[in-house]
């Protein structure tokens, strides 16, 4: 598989689990609660079982997405600020779609995510190579930002070639 195959695979991938994870609020609402984890389990589940992913590449994908939904919980619970300030850009770049389902998973989290939070401040890294939703990461090394109009794999540092991130602000 190519990088650009590969890419698209799990950005796509990322997407539809967000989506999956959003329709999951949607059938749950008025049953049960699940927690944020027994969503993306689920979400992770339905990939497999429809062939779209094997395990591995599932397993890696909710991993990115419990990544990204953490630190926007710890992003919420520090700064009091609006969820729309954590992209750290204009938002009119963003696919109204890929926003409105990631912020509505979180939205419908908040709660949740404040509990996430604690876990989050373990100081949360990322790396090259991994997929990640919307939003700003700077290097470790010299700070440089990389921003993510949309959901795509992160490359080398553009300026330092250094390959650890963090989000920007945190």
């Amino acid at each position: 598989m190519s990088d650009n195959d590969f890419e698209e695979k799990f950005t796509a991938a990322y997407d539809k689990m967000i989506e999956r994870i959003n329709h999951f609020f949607d059938d749950t609402e008025t049953s049960g609660m699940p927690t944020l984890k027994q969503r993306i389990e689920l979400a992770k589940l339905r990939a497999i079982e429809l062939r779209e992913m094997t395990a591995d590449e599932a397993e890696k994908i909710a991993y990115y997405v419990e990544r990204d939904l953490r630190d926007a919980a710890d992003y919420l619970e520090t700064t009091g600020k609006e969820f729309s300030t954590w992209f750290n850009f204009d938002l009119q770049l963003i696919e109204e779609r890929v926003f409105e389902l990631f912020a509505s998973v979180a939205d419908r989290t908040r709660l949740e995510l404040s509990q996430l939070a604690t876990q989050a401040r373990m100081n949360q890294h990322y790396h090259t190579g991994e997929i990640i939703g919307i939003g700003t990461i700077s290097c470790s090394a010299c700070a440089s930002e990389v921003h993510f109009k949309r959901t795509g794999r992160i490359p080398p540092c553009p300026k330092c070639h250094h390959t650890v991130f963090k989000r920007y602000g945190n």
